[in-house]
């Protein structure tokens, strides 16, 4: 028999002569060693914990959302928002605490603008960005319309254009011109562009021009097609230049690694991230509010201020302006993911409820307004999940 060093050095694991035997084994603490949240909404991984793992990391004292719902969960084919359907996922936003929100191209579109202008009337607490196009011949004029929108940030956006009679230096000086342009007002600035796709020289180039004019924020754009350890270094990257202004992430999920990207860039230490919510947006999607706000809060131990409990609420009001359903494994708001049916899941929430312990599923599901319900189908007929819901409605079987 092996002797394990770790069982040994808890004095689990005894020797006699050249045998090494079993004194005593706690299966329940070798197969359920994890930190509790002192509230009992959720579990953490003690493999999270490591200090091999919590070494590479270089989390931001506070981290922000820019919920993206509204603009890009637009561009999602066959969504077409009324003022008020983004009136109602706005307020709802702001009830949870959420930082800002991405009022969309209020420099070029009316649409967005109207919106923008609108929430000024409304008087949330949540931050307005509207995005301004610094590509285009009357970008400053755009600007200004955002501007006297009421916009709390203003997001100057570079797109590839050819414009006639420019060098680089001069693409340069058009981003610096225009966060000049915004600070002139004394408004937030931030700027960013498709810089996955651009040639890493002229990317940094661009970044760099950004924060020499002062930006306070300088964000990625795109990034679906970017590995993980790629996404981590483009944000290592963007810290080295920003100083004393913050980096942002805003991933796409090209290839179902957007919430992946978006985590990996906060441990490298950006401080905000957009999120849209069940993911919506156009082509696969951007990063999803719920996925991301959760995993930074169990996993990385961050306290949003954001109010979980009513994140399915928001996931459900937007399928339903949307008319978009989530699959119904979704993680953490879809239909059927605190549907239990394995027979080990079930005989694990049963052996908790009756002895009344704490959740030993990965989240105590009213934490973000689900509820678990059990569902005996044909594979919780073999073990013991039949006898011990019997046994929580004080039936007793028999052998037949």
């Amino acid at each position: 028999m092996t002797a394990y060093p770790t069982a040994l050095s808890r004095g689990l694991i005894g020797k006699k002569g050249s045998v090494s035997y079993v004194t005593e084994f706690r299966i329940k603490e070798a197969a359920f060693s994890v930190e509790h949240d002192p509230q009992g909404r959720f579990w953490n991984s003690r493999w999270n914990l490591h200090e091999e793992v919590l070494a590479q990391y270089s989390l931001p004292k506070r981290v922000t959302i820019t919920d993206s719902t509204i603009r890009e969960g637009e561009e999602a084919p066959h969504v077409v928002y009324s003022l008020e359907d983004k009136l109602r996922i706005t307020r709802l936003l702001d009830e949870m605490n959420v930082h800002e929100i991405d009022c969309g191209f209020a420099s070029i579109n009316q649409g967005h603008l109207d919106f923008l202008k609108a929430l000024k009337k409304e008087g949330l607490r949540i931050r307005k960005s509207a995005i301004a196009r610094i590509d285009l011949p009357d970008y400053k004029k755009g600007i200004d319309q955002i501007l006297e929108a009421g916009a709390d940030i203003v997001l100057c956006a570079l797109y590839p254009t050819p414009l006639p009679g420019y060098d680089w230096p001069d693409y340069c000086h058009r981003v610096q011109d225009a966060i000049h342009h915004c600070k002139k007002s004394g408004v937030s600035t931030s700027f960013w562009f498709t810089c996955t796709r651009w040639d890493e020289r002229y990317a940094l180039d661009l970044y760099r021009a950004a924060i020499d004019a002062g930006a306070n924020r300088i964000k990625t754009a795109g990034g679906g097609v970017l590995t993980v350890p790629a996404y981590k270094r483009l944000v290592g990257l963007l810290i080295g230049i920003a100083g004393d202004a913050a980096v942002g992430i805003h991933a796409h999920n090209n290839y179902g690694t957007a919430t992946a990207c978006t985590l990996a860039g906060v441990e490298a230490g950006a401080s905000n991230v957009e999120t849209s919510v069940n993911g919506l947006a156009d082509g696969a999607g951007l990063a999803a509010f719920e996925e991301v706000v959760m995993a930074l809060t169990v996993m990385y131990g961050m306290d949003l201020g954001i109010k979980l409990e009513k994140i399915t609420e928001l996931s459900r009001l937007v399928q339903e302006i949307t008319g978009i359903a989530v699959q119904s494994y979704k993680p953490l708001v879809g239909k059927s993911v605190f549907l239990e049916t394995p027979d080990t899941h079930i005989e694990g929430i049963l052996r908790t409820r009756i002895k009344g312990e704490r959740t030993r599923g990965f989240i105590e599901p009213g934490t973000i307004g689900q509820k678990m319900t059990i569902l005996f189908g044909p594979s919780a007929l073999g073990g013991k999940s039949v006898e011990l819901k019997a046994e929580e409605m004080g039936i007793t079987l028999n052998g037949e």
